[in-house]
């Protein structure tokens, strides 16, 4: 089948370990193509998506972008790199519906199966004010999902919240970019992410957005399922 992956650096796979290196070793007998790109938020990945003239079709579409509009709150320098990158973020709820809803009004349009998937988490306090927007905006996900008879929600935030509701709570968040650039140049390795998650008593994630190991498996294992049981029911 052919599978096509939208969303900001969590699809793209860098920094940190890359979900999508597990799936293209786990599924190579699927052609997957990969469209994330680092710091999209819902308005930049739409204009994106509307500049690619791809006129091709695909069996299976993720569509999995929100964490970008909630984390650009985090730090005062977060809006003003975003405007340098031509990457507008959603203002408020209202806004980033009205933009995912035109998301899936294309992305329904030239794809057989739409699977979207939940914003993850800023910051492993699940508890923190980040994570409740997050939540919010997931929670709209689903209902806009639930309106379309060919998307699918995979809610992959409640797995990774059951999964540190367990766990000691770090506040460690990323509040620089330049060192998000630097630690991608220098943990390029999954021991040297993990590591890094260690020292900073992070389970899932290496600076409380990006994903380790353990992480990027979690992820990788809920797409994996969610493609499998779409080819169990063409069979």
């Amino acid at each position: 089948m052919k599978i096509i992956f939208f969303g900001d650096s969590l699809t793209e796979g860098t920094p940190g370990v890359s979900c999508y290196d597990i799936l293209k070793e786990k599924l190579p007998q699927h052609n997957l193509v990969n469209c994330g790109k680092g710091g999209d938020t819902v308005i930049s990945l739409l204009q994106r998506i509307k500049k690619m003239n791809d006129s091709q079709t695909y069996d299976i579409a993720f569509l999995w972008i929100g964490t970008n509009d909630a984390l650009v709150h985090v730090s005062k320098k977060f809006p003003l790199i975003k405007i340098c990158c031509n990457q507008p973020w959603a203002k408020n709820t209202d806004d980033f519906k009205n933009y995912y809803q035109e998301l899936l009004e294309i992305l329904t349009g030239k794809t057989k199966k739409v699977f979207t998937v939940s914003p993850l988490i800023i910051g492993e306090d699940i508890n923190n004010k980040w994570n409740k927007k997050l939540g919010e905006l997931s929670a709209e996900i689903e209902v806009l999902s639930a309106r379309y008879e060919n998307v699918e929600y995979i809610d992959l935030r409640k797995k990774f919240i059951s999964t540190l509701s367990t766990k000691k709570p770090s506040s460690y968040i990323v509040h620089s970019i330049i060192e998000d650039i630097i630690v991608a140049w220098l943990l390029n390795k999954t021991e040297q992410v993990d590591k890094k998650s260690k020292e900073r008593g992070l389970y899932l994630t290496f600076d409380g957005v990006h994903l380790n190991s353990a992480g990027a498996q979690m992820t990788a294992n809920a797409i994996i399922e969610s493609i499998n049981k779409s080819v169990q029911k063409k069979v």
